[in-house]
């Protein structure tokens, strides 16, 4: 009787892994999207550092200043916001690429095992091939 085919469980495994680097493409994109939101903000930071320096230099009016400051802190904070969350998509990635890489292993393992199996199913038909060719030359030559 021939063994239990794996060809579904492989296929099953592949889709696992298939998901799983979607998952991956996705965790990165928005690790990226996070990463050029904080680049943008820390830009505007500079420049708002900058123009705030300059205008204190010409002369500014102390409520143009205190607008000024709180955009100022505005952007700290978002900043610092941007920077937890990129800090938490790092993370995600590097738990989708742990997820990846055990779902690629354990289909590996199982074609590892398909082609054991098939193997050894080779196998055991050659050795009845064998024997079977054998009884044939022994009713031959008992024969003559």
């Amino acid at each position: 009787m021939k063994p239990f085919s794996l060809d579904t469980v492989l296929s099953y495994r592949q889709r696992l892994e298939d998901i799983a680097k979607n998952n991956l493409a996705k965790a990165r994109q928005a690790e990226q999207a996070i990463q050029a939101q904080l680049t943008e903000q820390r830009d505007s930071y500079a420049v708002l550092t900058a123009h705030i320096e300059r205008v204190q230099q010409e002369g500014i009016g102390i409520t143009e200043l205190i607008h000024h400051e709180d955009h100022l802190t505005y952007i700290k904070d978002k900043i610092s916001s941007l920077e937890k969350n990129l800090t938490k998509k790092r993370d995600q990635v590097a738990r989708t690429r742990q997820e990846l890489l055990g779902k690629s292993r354990d289909r590996q393992v199982m074609e590892k095992l398909k082609e054991r199996q098939n193997s050894a199913w080779r196998q055991h038909l050659n050795k009845k091939e064998a024997a079977i060719l054998d009884e044939i030359a022994i009713i031959f030559h008992n024969k003559q």
